[in-house]
């Protein structure tokens, strides 16, 4: 799911991008260069309807935007 999702985003020309799984949530990770494309509400749109086309309930936005590791930071907050 998460690799179809990333394939889709790059196919709606984003570059650097990550889809994080939690649930039925897909968190959206971009690079900062690449987020006022993200965040334009048109860009938007196509991007939720695309993921939620995959299975998601719901689509978010980091807005930290991509970083490796960022899965992890949950992790280490919880333990």
């Amino acid at each position: 799911m998460v690799d179809r999702a990333e394939s889709a985003l790059k196919n709606l020309g984003f570059i650097q991008v990550r889809v994080r799984h939690h649930g039925d949530i897909a968190r959206i990770e971009i690079a900062e260069e690449e987020m006022p494309r993200a965040l334009d509400r048109e860009m938007a749109r196509r991007m939720s309807s695309v993921l939620k086309a995959l299975g998601f309930q719901y689509v978010a936005l980091d807005l930290e935007g991509y970083r490796t590791g960022a899965l992890n930071e949950s992790v280490r907050k919880q333990g």
